[in-house]
């Protein structure tokens, strides 16, 4: 074999050896990021699940308004009737 033909034969090995590494590492990094994926995705949902204070605050505010909605059908029942204003033959 001549020099250029030896030379050529290991650039050409060595590049493929290099790219079957490469793409060893590639999906090594590749399998490991899947497998952090549900465990990101658990903290994510952990962290959304506690309210936030505007939520609680929210909340509180919510709960004082069905207090007092309670307490003023309680005290001034609701017939259900609606006032369309003064009748023409009434002023």
């Amino acid at each position: 074999m001549s020099r250029a033909a030896k030379l050529t034969f290991g650039i050409s090995t060595a590049f493929a050896v290099g790219t079957a590494i490469g793409v060893y590492y590639l999906q090594e990094q590749e399998r490991e990021a899947l497998k952090q994926g549900p465990i990101k995705d658990q903290k994510r949902l952990d962290s959304r699940a506690e309210m936030t204070s505007k939520q609680r605050a929210n909340l509180r505010e919510f709960e004082l308004q069905k207090k007092l909605k309670e307490e003023l059908e309680a005290t001034q029942p609701l017939t259900g009737d609606v006032i369309q204003g003064l009748e023409k033959g009434k002023e």
